[in-house]
């Protein structure tokens, strides 16, 4: 690869988007570059991975399409623009399904097989994605230290909200005191005390908002020192450059925290994430941030 950056870095700001495949739910990230891929999938009860370089694609594509004759390139290119749909979400991978393109599961002990069936050249063309459960590091790096940096940084939100409530409720206090009129009848904040199951979501699948995905792949990459440090040289990532292949997608913007506070009346979106965020900048201590 001609980018500096390998595939386990780009693979970690990838965010986790909900796929069905089958009658299962998974959380899916996936990385495609030149003739190498990188796939992990959650089930909630493991994180499931494959990754496959050039000589290991170019054997298993013989193995499964042995009436192919194609070059190692075009087996590649096919397979990413066929899975690709499955993989994002944007195409449900329920069984046979009505088209000639589709994706079926096969659960074993310790392992986990996707078969993929479509057609090349107007004969069938195979792949399978050989899954196993990840190591530990991985589990770990992509899924445990960004969700516990993720909740702390929720945290200090609702802190900072809280405060701002606290400040708003004692300014209207204070209009009263001096005699103002106030035109509505409960300006004041009502507080209440919500119980843990009320808050949990009934529905057990698994589910990853655009909102949350947004502010994880955005807690990543400030975990992330290689590439924090090529950002704050004013460096822009080049994961779609020529040693990488035209087939990569382009790295998720961060920083970008759309939704997450819409419908509270802060003016200042982006200071407020960057208060909540900037501990992690700072040997990732979470610290309180104070207004």
């Amino acid at each position: 690869m001609a980018s500096s950056v390998g595939p386990s870095s780009l693979l970690r700001s990838r965010p986790w988007i909900p796929v069905d495949i089958g009658d299962s739910r998974f959380l899916c990230k996936s990385w495609f570059g030149r003739m190498q891929y990188h796939v992990f999938l959650l089930d909630g009860e493991c994180l499931w991975e494959d990754q496959m370089e050039a000589e290991g694609i170019q054997t298993r594509a013989q193995e499964l399409n042995r009436r192919l004759r194609a070059s190692t390139e075009s087996f590649f290119s096919h397979l990413v623009s066929v899975v690709i749909p499955f993989l994002t979400g944007s195409r449900h991978g329920h069984g046979t399904g009505s088209g000639p393109d589709h994706v079926t599961l096969h659960r074993a002990e310790n392992h986990m097989t996707l078969r993929l069936k479509s057609e090349l050249a107007g004969l069938p063309f195979y792949w399978e994605f050989h899954c196993c459960p990840a190591p530990v590091s991985a589990v770990c790096g992509q899924l445990v230290r960004p969700l516990l940096v993720m909740g702390g940084a929720l945290q200090r939100q609702v802190d900072i909200l809280f405060k701002l409530l606290q400040r708003k409720d004692a300014e209207i206090q204070d209009y009263r005191e001096n005699g103002a009129q106030l035109t509505r009848g409960t300006p004041t904040t009502e507080h209440r005390i919500w119980v843990l199951p009320l808050l949990l979501d009934q529905d057990s699948s698994l589910n990853f908002s655009s909102d949350l995905s947004d502010l994880f792949s955005c807690i990543v990459s400030q975990l992330n020192p290689t590439k924090r440090k090529r950002q704050n040289s004013g460096q822009e990532e080049e994961e779609g450059e020529k040693g990488d292949g035209p087939l990569v997608e382009e790295e998720e913007k961060t920083g970008q925290m759309k939704g997450l506070d819409e419908g509270w009346n802060i003016s200042d979106k982006k200071n407020l994430w960057d208060s909540v965020l900037n501990p992690i900048q700072e040997g990732n201590h979470v610290r309180k941030s104070e207004l």
